[in-house]
């Protein structure tokens, strides 16, 4: 094991309460609303799952509209095997969400085999649109694959905030300030059908209607300078 992969107590416990109270307090604070959301509450409400698909950047976000606002507990996310997947997995099983551990280098194969047998089960899922490790904003095949082997859709899921402050990670996570805005936007849901040869149409679709709903969730809460896509 590398130095950049050695797990200490920094990862294990305190960075993921930290940010825990941190995101619980702050968010408690922020007007947080939601955009175009029938579609998820009439699907989940009758008992059907979701695969969820937002940008990397935004995942500290996630768990709150999925936990907090909504009252759902039945997610598993893909999370990466870094040390920064270990802070990931932590917090988010403090909003009773499930780690499933893999990335496109590391034990993604297995990953998505175990989110595929979730899936089946009834459980929502999510995957990282742009991955793991990026590029930034680009849409990678992952939830569109998941949605593929499963018959479930895939829902898009963009989000605005404003203040907040941009980590210095490749992704350039989001971390919203106290009384921040909030909004999400949810795009139409994707169908990919199981005896899809080709995901890159899919890819260009989902890229496009991400470039949409981000613009739309950055514009609602005055915010002009979110990163460009890489």
């Amino acid at each position: 094991m590398s130095r950049k992969d050695n797990v200490t107590l920094l990862h294990t416990h305190i960075a993921p309460n930290v940010l825990f109270w941190l995101m619980r307090s702050t968010l408690s604070t922020c007007r947080v609303t939601t955009e175009n959301e029938a579609f998820f509450l009439e699907h989940c409400g009758a008992g059907r799952n979701l695969v969820f698909g937002c940008w990397h950047s935004q995942l500290l976000v996630l768990p709150y509209y999925y936990y907090y606002r909504y009252g759902f507990t039945n997610l598993a996310m893909m999370v990466s095997r870094s040390r920064d997947g270990e802070i990931m997995q932590r917090l988010v099983g403090k909003y009773k969400i499930e780690s499933v551990r893999g990335s496109r280098t590391r034990g993604g194969s297995a990953a998505m085999k175990t989110l595929i047998r979730i899936a089946r089960s009834g459980r929502d899922t999510s995957v990282a649109l742009d991955g793991s490790q990026g590029p930034c904003r680009i849409v990678q095949p992952g939830a569109l694959l998941l949605a593929q082997m499963t018959g479930i859709p895939v829902l898009p899921l963009a989000v605005g905030v404003k203040p907040c402050i941009r980590l210095h990670t490749w992704d350039r996570m989001v971390v919203p300030l106290p009384f921040a805005r909030v909004h999400g936007v949810f795009a139409e849901p994707i169908y990919v059908p199981r005896d899809t040869r080709d995901l890159a149409p899919y890819i260009d679709r989902l890229q496009q209607t991400m470039r949409q709903i981000d613009a739309r969730a950055a514009a609602e809460v005055g915010l002009r300078d979110h990163p460009p896509e890489s």
